[in-house]
C-alpha cells in the first residue's frame, strides 16, 4: 500500500523516489492523472539533474488534441518498495503519474485538502 495527500486544488498526489541510471534520486511530488496511460511525466530540470538517458523521441497527442514531439528518457521508480524501471515523458508542468504505473492497483482519496490519497493493489 503507498499513501498520498490531496492537494490545495483538489488532486490526488503521491511522492516517488525517481532514481537516475548512476544511483542518484530524487523524491518527486506527482500529480495521480487518471487520463494519462503513460508511466511518469517529469520536467527537464529533473531529467537533467538525474542525468536520466534518452530513449526515444515520439510524437504525443495532447488533452486539447494537439499533436507534439516529445523525448522519452528511461528511469527507475520506487513503487511498493521495490525498484520499477519505467519511460519518462520529459514534459513541462507537474510531474504525473499515469494509469501505466497505475496498473493493477486501486485508487481511493478524500477529495478535501489534506485528505487522504490510498493505492493498495488490486487482489
Amino acid at each position: 500500500m503507498m499513501t498520498g495527500v490531496v492537494n490545495a486544488k483538489l488532486e490526488a498526489t503521491l511522492t516517488v523516489r525517481v532514481i537516475g541510471p548512476g544511483g542518484q534520486f530524487q523524491e518527486v511530488p506527482t500529480v495521480i492523472d487518471t487520463g494519462y496511460n503513460g508511466f511518469i511525466t517529469l520536467p527537464i530540470s529533473i531529467t537533467t539533474a538525474l542525468s536520466l538517458v534518452k530513449s526515444a523521441a515520439r510524437e504525443v497527442t495532447l488533452g486539447d488534441a494537439s499533436r507534439k514531439v516529445f523525448e522519452y528518457y528511461t528511469a527507475q521508480v520506487i513503487w511498493e518498495g521495490q525498484p520499477h524501471k519505467v519511460r519518462v515523458l520529459n514534459i513541462e508542468g507537474d510531474p504525473l503519474i499515469g494509469t501505466a504505473l497505475l496498473a493493477g492497483y486501486k485508487l481511493e482519496a478524500d477529495f478535501v485538502v489534506g485528505g487522504t490519497v490510498v493505492l493498495q493493489p488490486v487482489p
